[in-house]
Parts: structure tokens; sequence; C-alpha cells
């Protein structure tokens, strides 16, 4: 019986010197690698879940879109608890911007992660065998609608660092480590020329969804209508360097519009309230959180925008007194867009008044990004609020201003001006929400426009009270060819502490490089003039 132990060391290393390499050679287990991804259950949508994720990178993506588009422009102001919180906003709104800025670094990293997230879905979806969520191949018609949907995504964040930079380099595959020192930048024209190519890819596939027929749990999705939309964003953007570009942007409005898949809500402060999403009027939207339904991530733009003091927000993004002066008399859209020092709303437990002593603002608040507390996150951040990137208001008023600037009708102009005027003179004149309001909005009814009026004026006008503090200033400004203009009239406002003094015309329409991107490319991207 003693030998019985010693037989067994024999026994197995006779087994181990008498076998293959192999024995010891074992794939990992509970490893998930790019080659057995594809393979794996739901791999296809997880895919494009990720791509559409970037809209959630609050510091990367949310703060910098508020940052460029409202507090870079006479919309508004940083905010903030004092001068030292975030200055590198306040710099893009005074014209200083350095290619050191945290803000320029943070949009410019999370735009290309967003596009690398597309190039690598659509580098691999079409040649890997997918399977859905309960094993079986995937249906080619949800896989190719899952590729425009990417496409979609991949021009939106290329637009988005266009109308910021300039050329960018123009990345369609995954890149290798070599070509990272490679990377040149592309003209604007090039960045105009692909976008296009890819929103007539998406537009024109067969499987590319429109609004009639998405199902209710997938609103929020890509469909052909929000793809006209945007393509009419993107022709007016460059109409700026090619005035034929009018009419493709008049063109692609106008099938949103024949469409009949939108209309406007019947009360405009209704787009900022809880569930907007189900009104009739977002054609691109992010839900972040009030989707009962699903366990979606909430956004931090509120906290970020709200104000401080018994709110308990940071403060950030205060709509300037010029923008105020902007809105008619009896316009109830500026009691929706603006809360002032004073104002009380609900809490789950009494009451919140508004206070703004303890910090520097201009005396405004972002109304629509304010929540009450039944709709803030557990100690605020990941709210419940859903945004409308692309809403019909702003469809009707792109075609209006590209009708006019192809020298259409002026009466349609001025008709389609008046469809967006006519809803917000018939909007509540009172806060659905708030318990009490310290402006009181005059009930008289806003003026219609007439063909005889200065329509570029108007329209102008009217997109500046309707898109007031939804992230479209800065670039309707750049468009128009005005912003350095406006920038250098705003600094000598009184209120305005010089802000916008020290714009440049030929160098401030775009904003630096930020350096690091050009120091990892070994120089071959090149900075923008006057940086």
């Amino acid at each position: 019986m003693k030998n019985i132990p010693l037989l067994i060391v024999f026994a197995v290393m006779f087994l181990i010197s008498s076998c293959s390499k192999d024995f010891l050679e074992h794939p990992p287990r509970g490893v998930q690698t790019e080659e057995n991804f594809y393979k794996s259950p739901d791999a296809a949508f997880k895919s494009l879940v990720y791509c559409y994720q970037v809209f959630n990178d609050f510091y990367g993506y949310e703060a910098p879109r508020a940052d460029l588009g409202n507090m870079a422009t006479d919309d508004s102001d940083k905010g903030g608890s004092d001068a030292g919180d975030r200055p590198f906003v306040t710099d893009l709104g005074f014209g200083r911007a350095l290619s050191s800025n945290s803000s320029l670094q943070s949009f410019w990293t999370a735009c290309y992660l967003g596009i690398g997230r597309c190039n690598l879905a659509l580098d691999n979806l079409p040649k890997n065998e997918l399977v859905d969520a309960q094993g079986y191949k995937l249906d080619n018609r949800i896989r190719d609608q899952y590729l425009s949907e990417i496409r979609f995504l991949r021009a939106f964040w290329y637009f988005d660092l266009v109308r910021v930079f300039g050329g960018v380099p123009l990345i369609e595959t995954t890149p290798t480590v070599e070509y990272s020192n490679k990377l040149k930048r592309s003209s604007d024209k090039e960045i105009y020329d692909f976008i296009i190519r890819e929103l007539a890819l998406a537009v024109n596939d067969p499987s590319m969804p429109s609004k009639s027929s998405i199902s209710p749990g997938e609103v929020g999705r890509v469909t052909k209508e929000a793809i006209w939309a945007f393509e009419a964003r993107v022709h007016l953007f460059f109409a700026k360097d090619n005035i034929q570009l009018y009419a493709k942007a008049r063109d692609a409005a106008k099938k949103v519009i024949d469409s009949k898949a939108y209309s406007l809500a019947a009360d405009f402060q209704d787009l900022f309230l809880k569930e907007s999403y189900l009104l009739p009027e977002p054609v691109f939207t992010i839900i972040r959180g009030d989707n009962r339904g699903q366990a979606i991530y909430g956004s931090f733009i509120p906290i970020y925008t709200s104000p401080r003091g018994p709110t308990g927000a940071w403060g950030f993004d205060t709509p300037t007194q010029d923008l105020v002066n902007e809105f008619e008399e009896g316009d109830p859209r500026l009691l929706h867009t603006i809360i002032e020092s004073g104002d009380v709303f609900p809490r789950l437990s009494g009451q919140e008044v508004l206070n703004f002593s303890s910090y520097p603002n201009t005396g405004y608040h972002n109304r629509k990004s304010y929540l009450i507390q039944a709709r803030r996150g557990p100690g605020w951040g990941d709210d419940a609020w859903t945004f409308h990137p692309i809403r019909y208001a702003d469809v009707l008023l792109m075609y209006a201003e590209a009708l006019l600037e192809s020298g259409g009708d002026k009466a349609e102009v001025a008709e389609y001006i008046n469809i967006v005027r006519r809803r917000a003179s018939l909007s509540s004149r009172k806060d659905k929400e708030a318990i009490s309001r310290i402006r009181v909005i005059a009930d008289m009814p806003l003026k219609m426009v007439s063909p005889a009026d200065d329509l570029r004026k108007a329209v102008r006008h009217e997109r500046r009270v309707e898109l007031a503090m939804e992230y479209q200033r800065l670039y309707d400004l750049i468009r128009w060819n005005t912003y350095v203009e406006t920038m250098n009239k705003y600094s000598t406002l009184p209120f305005s502490n010089g802000k916008g003094a020290a714009h440049k015309k030929g160098i401030n329409e775009l904003f630096p490089i930020p350096q690091v991107e050009i120091d990892r490319s070994g120089g071959s991207i090149i900075q923008n003039p006057g940086y």
C-alpha cells in the first residue's frame, strides 16, 4: 500500500511526457475578444448602442456642447461659482481660447471617440456572421439599418468637428498605430462632401425606417426624416461658402415637411418638461432618464446649468440681458427660456425659492434645463432630462431661411416663420411646474411677419428666440458670417464686461486645434491661423 502514491506520481509523469503541448494550451475562457465578440448574441445591436452612448459623455460632449453653442456667444455667460471656476469656458466667449483649452480638447476627443466607435462597427459588422439576442442569424435588413444609423452618427460628429475647427482629419476606418503619425487635415469642403455622401447612403437604405414605421420603443433612433433634417442643417452651414447650397437645404427641409410626420407641440414649454420625446415635434432626440420603461442613464446638464444656492447646482450657462431683450413683449417663450432669483418651484417636501445672490451671474438661468426636484437624479446628476438636437420648429425655420436665400416666394417665407410664431403666441403664459414666477408675460398676441418685412432679419430673430439656449447660436452666427461682428458689438454693451472685444475677423470664426493632437500627430496636423 505504501507504494501506491509513488506509482501515481510515475503515472502522472508518464502522461505529461507523452502528451502533446496542446495539453497545456487552452483558449482563455470568459474573456471577450474582438474576434469572438462579433459572434456573440446581439453584438450588432450592442455595437450600435456603443456608438449612441457618446451623447451621454458629460465632460467630453454635453458640457462642451453648452460651452461652445451658448457660452461662446452673446446668448450666455459662463457663470459658475466665481471667475476661477472653469476659466477656459470664459476664454471661448472672450475670443482668447488657447490650444490647451480643456473644453476644446474634450470636445475633439469625444467626437473622435464617437467616430472611432462607428468606424469599428462599420469595419466589422459587414464581415461577420451576426446573431440576434436569441442566437438566431440576424436579419440582413436589421443589420443594414444598424449600419445606416451608424453612418448618420459618424456624419453627426464630423459635422460637430468641422463647425468648430474647420477641416479635420478624415478617418473612415480603424487606423493603425503607424497611421497616427500620418494624420493630415482634410479641407472643410472634403468633410462636407463626406458627410453628404454618408447621409445619402443612410437615407437611401431601404431598411432605414421613417417616423411612421418606427415602433414606440425605438423613439430616439435615427429615421429618414431625421437624416433629411440634418442634411438641411449641413447644407445651410456650408452655404456661407457656396450660396447654391441654399436650394439643397430648402429641398431637404421640405422633404421633412412633406412627410407630414411631425407637427409643432401645442404648448412651447412642453418641449422641456417630462416625457417630451412623446410629443409630435422632436425629429432627433436624446432620451435621458425619463423613459419609465427603460433604465437609461440620465444627464448632468441640469446640475451644470441650474442655479447655485438653495438649488445646489453648479450655476453655469447664464443667459445674458441681451438675449432677454431680444424677446418681444408678450412672447411666452421668454418665460420658458429663463428663470430668475425669486422664482418658486415645488420640492418633494416644501418649496424651492431660487436665490442667485451668493455667486456671480447675469440674473438669469436656463429654464429649459432646470428640473424640479421630482425629476432630478439622486443628489443631482444622472437627471431625467431629454434634449432634442433637431425639432420640427427648427426644420420650419431652416426651410424658411433656405427658401428666402434661394430666391423663393416671400409670402411663403413669411408664412413658415409665422407658423412658428403662431405656436409661440398661443402657448401658455404660465409655468406649469412653478408655484410662482417673478416675470409676468403680457397677454397680447405676437405680431405676424409680413412679406414686406425684412425677412432675413425676421428669420434670424426667430431662430434666436425659438432656439435660445439650445446650442445653435454659435453655429448660426458663424454660418451667417456675423460671429465676429456680433461679438464685437456685444462687447460695447454695459453688461458685457468686454466679452467679444478681442474677436478678430479671419481668426475667431474657428477655434484652435488642441495642441496635444498636433503633438500626437508629430506635427502633421496643422494649427488654424492666428493660434
